[in-house]
């Protein structure tokens, strides 16, 4: 019987045995949420520096949020001089070019073109620009007069081209040639209008 009770005895565990394994199993589960809340912490780190690397690290201020200076007087509505002599440098002024008829045989048959051109410039070109056109009337009048006297009526709005492009881009080489380049930004063209003269 001792034999019998040797192998029982080597057979069941010993107590302290079983407290160990149960402890080690405590062990790791109760480290478990510690190891899980560890790599949060290092996912977050990681995280919120890849945002701040690819993102630039905050906010632009916007490109059209930039305020208008003027010239000759403090603030956006002069309170220097009471705006009288300000000029916005980045604000578009229309200037009337010329306003006359002019003939065009092309077809033929006379017409007669009552046309009205405007150029766009920078306001600080304004009142050089008038300058210019006043000194040079004559000269560009003629320039205009030859363009429409040889273009094709189709050019002239007769339904071609009913936004006069050609007309515009071939009066502002020619306002480019006799005022200078960089001064005009846009040729406008508000009227062109045939009249049949010939009957």
């Amino acid at each position: 019987m001792s034999e019998k009770q040797e192998k029982k005895a080597e057979a069941a565990p010993a107590p302290a045995a079983t407290e160990k394994k149960e402890e080690a199993k405590g062990g790791l589960m109760s480290k478990t949420p510690v190891l899980l809340g560890g790599v949060m912490i290092i996912e977050a780190v990681v995280l919120f520096a890849g945002i701040k690397f690819l993102g630039g690290g905050g906010s632009h201020p916007a490109q059209g949020a930039e305020l208008t200076t003027t010239e000759g007087g403090e603030g956006a509505h002069g309170e220097e001089g009471e705006g009288h002599g300000a000029v916005d440098k980045r604000k578009t002024v229309e200037i009337n070019v010329i306003d006359f008829k002019t003939p065009n045989r092309q077809t033929g048959r006379l017409f007669l073109y009552d046309v009205s051109i405007f150029v766009v410039t920078k306001g600080e070109f304004a009142d050089k620009l008038k300058e210019i056109i006043k000194d040079r009337e004559a000269l560009i009048k003629d320039r205009i007069r030859t363009i429409i006297a040889q273009s094709d009526p189709e050019k002239l709005g007769g339904g071609g081209e009913p936004g006069l492009e050609t007309l515009r881009r071939q009066v502002k080489y020619q306002l480019d040639e006799i005022i200078g380049e960089g001064m005009i930004e846009d040729v406008l063209i508000p009227r062109c209008t045939p009249f049949r003269v010939d009957f």
